[in-house]
C-alpha cells in the first residue's frame, strides 16, 4: 500500500521529477536553506542529497509531499552517503584560526556565514575552539562544491509585475532575510531589494573599489557572500535587486573633500565621482543581481540651482549621467531602475530645477521608475489634506495616474508604499499597507514594493494575505 501510494504520488508530480533530474544534471552545487531562520546540521549529509533538496526547495514549500519524497529519498539512497564527498582537508598554517579559515571556505559551503560554517567545521572535527587546532593538522571542511558558489542574473520583461519588499544591509547579511523570503512567497512576493550601497556610502559586501579611489576608504561589509545570496534567493523565485544610494555618500563626503559639494553629498557632475559609482554598477552587475535600483540619483534639496564644477543645469548633469549608466548597463541584460521623490509628480518647477530630476528626460533611459509614494512624506495640506498621512488610497492613486501622465507607457511604473506608522495618526496596520496596494493595482502600476527601514513586515505579511486571498494578485498576473 505504502509504495503504491508513493508511485502513485511521483507519476501524479511527473513535472518535480523532471525538475530534480534537470537540476541534478546541470550539477548546480550549492545548498538553498530548507528551513530558513534555522541552523542546519548538515555537515554529514550526503551531497546528493543536498543537490536534490535544492532542485525541489522551489515546490517544497508549496507542497509538503515533496518535502515527503526528499525525506524517502534519503532513506532508500544509502548508497549515496558517502560523507568524504561533501568535505575538503584543509592543513591549518601556522597562525590561522577557525575564522580565517571558515573565510577561506565560506564560498564553497552551505553555511551563509562565516560564523556558521565555523559551527559546522567543529561539529565535523568534534572541536570546539581555534585552541583545539595545531599547525600541520588536516582538519575536515564541509563542502558542497568545488568551486565557489556563483549566480548568473535571470533576465525577465521589464513590465512583469513584482511584489517585494526592502531589505536593509543588517538584515542582508543574516538569515533573517530568507524569513522574510518564506513569508512572502507565501503570500504572493516575488521581489527583493537590498541595500548594496546606503546612504552611509558603505558597500554592504566586500569590494576593492572604494579603496582604489581613495585608500582611506574603510567599511565593515554586512553581506559576507553576494552571488551566494543571489543564487539562494534565484533559487527560491525572487527577483534580486540591488539598491544603490548614488551620490548621498557619508563616507566618501568626508574622506574625499573635493568630491564633497555639501555635508553627506558628493557631487554628480565631478567625473571622477561618476566613474566610482558606474564601477561599483558594473561589479554589482557581475555578481548576478537582476536589477540595479538607484536612489538619492540627484542633487540635495538644498533650495540651490548651481552645479559645482560646470555651466550645466542641475537637471542636465543628471540626465547625462543616467544617459552613460544605461549604455555601461544594457548589454549586460538587467534591468535598470529609479526611485524619486512623490513630490516631483507634482511637477513644481522647483523641485525639478533643485534636484535635477526631470522625469521626462529620464525615462528613457529606464526600465522602471518607483515614486516613493509614501503618504507621511507630503507636507500637512498638501492638496488641500490636513494629514496626507492619512489618505494612503488618495495620494498612492494620484502620484500613479501624474507619473503615467508624464511617461506614457514607454516606461514601467512600480511604486514604493509606506509599511512604517510615520504620521499615521488613524491606526497603521494590515488595512492601511492594503488600501496603498490596492490604490497601485487600480492606478495600473504594475506591482509594488513596501518599505520599512528596519524590515518589520508583519502587517504587510496580513496586507498580502487579504489580497492574495481576495484575488487581487492573481487578477494582475
Amino acid at each position: 500500500m505504502f509504495l503504491h501510494g508513493l508511485s502513485s504520488y511521483l507519476l501524479g508530480n511527473l513535472h518535480v521529477c523532471i525538475s530534480v533530474i534537470r537540476r541534478l544534471k546541470n550539477n548546480q552545487d550549492c545548498f538553498i536553506p530548507l528551513i530558513t531562520g534555522r541552523r542546519r546540521q548538515l555537515s554529514s549529509r550526503p551531497k546528493l542529497l543536498v543537490l536534490l533538496c535544492r532542485a525541489v526547495y522551489p515546490m517544497s514549500m508549496r507542497n509538503a509531499k515533496v518535502m515527503v519524497f526528499v525525506a524517502i529519498f534519503y532513506i532508500l539512497a544509502p548508497a549515496c552517503w558517502a560523507a568524504d564527498s561533501s568535505v575538503m582537508l584543509h592543513r591549518v598554517k601556522k597562525g590561522e584560526t577557525l575564522k580565517k579559515i571558515a573565510s577561506m571556505y565560506l564560498s564553497y559551503s552551505a553555511a551563509y556565514t562565516t560564523d556558521e560554517l565555523i559551527r559546522d567545521i567543529e561539529e565535523v572535527n568534534g572541536i570546539s575552539s581555534s585552541t583545539d587546532i595545531k599547525p600541520g593538522q588536516a582538519i575536515k571542511i564541509p563542502v558542497i562544491s568545488d568551486r565557489p558558489i556563483s549566480a548568473r542574473s535571470v533576465e525577465r520583461p521589464r513590465d512583469f509585475i513584482a511584489r517585494g519588499v526592502y531589505i536593509n544591509r543588517w538584515t542582508a547579511g543574516s538569515r533573517k532575510v530568507f524569513t522574510i523570503v518564506n513569508r512572502i512567497t507565501r503570500v504572493g512576493g516575488n521581489t527583493i531589494v537590498f541595500d548594496a550601497k546606503d546612504v552611509t556610502g558603505s558597500l554592504s559586501y566586500a569590494s576593492s573599489i572604494p579603496r582604489i579611489f581613495c585608500p582611506d576608504a574603510r567599511y565593515r561589509p554586512t553581506i559576507e557572500d553576494v552571488p551566494k545570496l543571489v543564487d539562494f534567493l534565484h533559487l527560491m523565485g525572487i527577483h534580486v535587486v540591488a539598491r544603490v544610494c548614488v551620490f548621498k555618500d557619508m563616507l566618501m563626503s568626508d574622506v574625499m573633500p573635493h568630491w564633497s559639494i555639501r555635508r553627506d553629498w558628493i557631487n554628480p557632475a565631478d567625473p571622477e565621482v561618476q566613474d566610482y559609482i558606474i564601477d561599483i554598477l558594473k561589479e554589482l552587475a557581475s555578481l548576478g543581481v537582476d536589477e540595479i535600483q538607484l536612489d538619492y540619483l540627484r542633487y540635495p534639496s538644498d533650495g540651490q540651482n548651481a552645479s559645482p564644477g560646470t555651466s550645466k543645469t542641475r537637471s542636465d548633469v543628471i540626465t547625462s549621467f543616467l544617459k552613460r549608466v544605461n549604455h555601461e548597463l544594457k548589454p549586460r541584460g538587467i534591468l535598470l531602475s529609479m526611485d524619486v521623490f512623490g513630490i516631483v509628480l507634482w511637477k513644481h518647477s522647483q523641485d525639478i530645477t533643485t534636484l535635477g530630476q526631470d522625469i521626462a528626460r529620464l525615462a528613457p533611459y529606464l526600465d522602471v521608475i518607483s515614486p516613493m509614494l509614501y503618504p507621511s512624506h507630503f507636507a500637512d495640506n498638501f492638496s488641500g489634506i490636513s494629514n496626507p498621512a492619512d489618505r494612503p488610497y488618495l495620494f498612492v492613486s494620484q502620484g500613479i495616474l501624474r507619473l503615467k501622465s508624464i511617461v506614457g507607457p514607454n516606461v514601467i511604473i512600480r511604486p514604493w508604499l509606506q509599511a512604517f506608522p510615520l504620521k499615521i495618526t488613524k491606526g497603521f496596520g494590515p488595512g492601511f499597507i492594503q488600501r496603498q496596494i490596492e490604490a497601485a493595482s487600480d492606478s495600473g502600476a504594475r506591482g509594488w514594493l513596501l518599505w520599512s527601514p528596519g524590515n518589520f513586515y508583519r502587517p504587510a505579511f496580513i496586507a498580502m494575505d487579504k489580497i492574495a486571498s481576495k484575488g487581487i494578485t492573481k487578477k494582475t498576473q
